[in-house]
């Protein structure tokens, strides 16, 4: 036996290589325990730097002590004082192995719950207001957290939601405040940030939070106004009413949170579209939640319950309203067509204004009704966008639509604008990286595309504009890394986040194009989804292939018309530019304009 394999014997015979591995993972577990305590009990980022440093010296000191020494039920006794033959270092070894394997299973945990609190603070991160550094929020600005459901039933969470989005609504309407929008406060529900940090990262000076609970026919709000910037609570009161005059009860906390913060309330400017009928209320508080979800069978039941409240009572504006923006939505997330579905909708949402001309959702769908006609009516869409922020400025919808129809550079504060006051809303933060795209601001771009990465990791299409900002800011390694942020969820998402790295990789390595391309082709057979068709698009443009992007442009843009409305001023178009069949498609659909 060499030298070198009797040294590496006696380690094994004297359980050192055991202890080493056990010292190192104890170590790192502990470091990390430490590191995620960190945050809850304020510790600084020093005490796990300084720990690691203290666990380094010790190192040698510990592979020294195992050499020498061996626990035994008498104790810790040196090496030479136990027989080479004797149980206690197979004994010894079995229980460091059971050490061992306890502490990977901390690890494992440390690792699952790491993910879980970086995930957990991604989407938090997402809700932060941009670019707030200091606490200083706009007066007067507000959000309303959704208030507790006190029934005890989950299958009741939709009641309890419904009335603080009509709430949420209703405080909207008042133009002497700023409310963040129901989408992002909704994601606060089961949060454990304090009052102050809430206001922090949504940039608000007020909460307003509480209960709701309903037993029969009777209905309890319990609600309190709360200064987010000093903990202070302003006003709280409870009401106890029948369901049937819910909509007297928001009312009064309405007027009672303008007294609160001594600013204008017009009573005649809240939406009168409400209903008499509880049963055909319920309904619509069931369909408000199953809008949340987005997926066709939600949006078929919800359109469902809009009608059958509609059934009970056909004087129901709001129900008309939400019914008309749902059928938009069905022409988007399924196999609905707009075409024939377009009527309907446009008939739901002048019915409501009929019965209402205040109720701003209305307004936003008739609006994305003009705009999605053939050809759309672009004026026309604007004034009924323009009529919905005047009745309601935090409408963070409007302000998202009417930016799609407005010049570049307008357009792009007002998806900013709903940013603000809906900072997890994906769409606007998508929007605002689009108009940025089109104004070359890349660093904006780069800003849209990480945040959406943060508000949902499994949304590839995000990566693919943030390559694009890395590529024109000439951050190639970033450039490519970009799909590494996201995490593909289904084999078509890992598919294109393969194309996509690879294309990407291509250009600066032209080794690489053939195989590319061939990713590409693999691509093909999915072009029904208009993700992976405008995915595809910037792909093959990325790599210089003109004919199949105009193959793709000409399909693309018949059957998404609104998203082919920048053609002209897109920079990823700059390479297409003179192309006939380019020129024939961006005079058609090209609306957009930079100024």
């Amino acid at each position: 036996m060499t030298a070198r394999s009797s040294f590496f014997a006696e380690l094994k015979r004297r359980n050192v290589l055991r202890a080493v591995v056990l010292y190192v993972g104890s170590v790192w577990a502990l470091a990390q325990g430490i590191s995620q305590l960190s945050g809850p009990f304020g510790l600084a980022n020093w005490v796990t730097r300084w720990f690691v440093i203290a666990c380094s010296i010790g190192f040698p000191f510990w592979v020294v002590f195992a050499w020498f020494y061996e626990f035994t039920p008498q104790g810790f006794k040196r090496d030479n004082e136990i027989r080479q033959d004797a149980p206690v270092r197979h004994s010894n070894a079995r229980m460091l192995d059971f050490a061992i394997i306890g502490v990977l299973a901390v690890v494992v945990v440390l690792l699952a719950s790491g993910y879980f609190i970086h995930r957990t603070s991604a989407v938090r991160a997402g809700i932060a207001a941009p670019g707030a550094e200091a606490y200083n929020p706009p007066a007067n600005s507000l959000v309303v957290l959704p208030f507790q459901n006190l029934n005890d039933d989950p299958k009741q969470q939709y009641f309890s939601d419904g009335i603080t989005e009509e709430l949420t609504d209703a405080l909207g309407q008042n133009p002497a405040l700023r409310v963040i929008a129901w989408d992002t406060a909704s994601k606060l529900r089961h949060g454990t940030e304090s009052i102050g940090d809430i206001g922090k990262a949504l940039d608000v000076a007020y909460l307003l939070q509480g209960s709701i609970e309903r037993e029969g026919g009777q209905v309890r709000i319990i609600a309190e106004l709360v200064d987010a910037r000093t903990g202070v609570q302003l006003w709280s009161q409870h009401y106890d009413d029948t369901f049937a005059k819910i909509f007297e009860v928001q009312d009064r906390v309405s007027e009672a949170i303008a007294g609160a913060l001594k600013v204008r309330f017009a009573k005649a400017d809240l939406p009168q579209g409400g209903t008499s009928n509880p049963r055909a209320h319920e309904l619509v508080l069931k369909g408000r939640a199953l809008l949340e979800k987005f997926d066709t069978a939600s949006l078929e039941a919800a359109q469902r319950d809009f009608e059958q409240a509609i059934a009970l009572d056909p004087d129901y504006a709001e129900a008309h309203a939400l019914l008309s923006r749902m059928l938009l939505s069905l022409t988007e997330r399924s196999d609905l067509p707009l075409k024939t579905t377009l009527p309907k909708a446009r008939a739901e949402a002048e019915r409501a204004l009929a019965l209402d001309r205040h109720n701003a959702d209305a307004w936003v769908a008739l609006g994305s009704a003009d705009a999605s006609a053939d050809p759309p009516d672009i004026a026309k869409a604007r004034a009924d966008y323009r009529s919905a922020l005047a009745l309601d400025p935090s409408n963070a919808s409007a302000h998202i639509d009417y930016g799609m129809l407005l010049p570049i550079k307008q357009a792009l504060a007002e998806e900013q604008e709903a940013t603000l006051l809906d900072p997890a809303n994906e769409t606007a933060w998508n929007d605002f990286g689009v108009e940025a795209q089109d104004l070359g601001s890349w660093a904006q771009e780069i800003k849209a595309f990480e945040t959406l990465i943060k508000l949902d990791p499994a949304d590839v299409d995000s990566a693919f504009g943030l390559a694009f900002a890395y590529q024109k800011s000439h951050q190639y390694e970033k450039m490519v890394e970009a799909f590494d942020l996201v995490k593909p969820s289904t084999p078509l998402d890992l598919q294109q986040v393969a194309a996509g790295r690879l294309t990407y990789r291509a250009l600066t390595d032209p080794a690489l194009h053939a195989q590319a391309l061939a990713a590409l082709k693999g691509l093909t057979r999915h072009l029904s989804n208009q993700d992976v068709s405008g995915n595809l698009l910037q792909l093959y443009l990325a790599l210089g292939q003109a004919a199949p992007a105009l193959d793709l442009l000409e399909s693309f843009c018949p059957a998404d018309p609104v998203g082919c409305n920048d053609l002209a001023i897109n920079p990823m178009y700059a390479a297409l530019h003179g192309e006939p069949r380019f020129e024939t498609l961006a005079t058609k659909y090209t609306t957009a304009t930079v100024q």
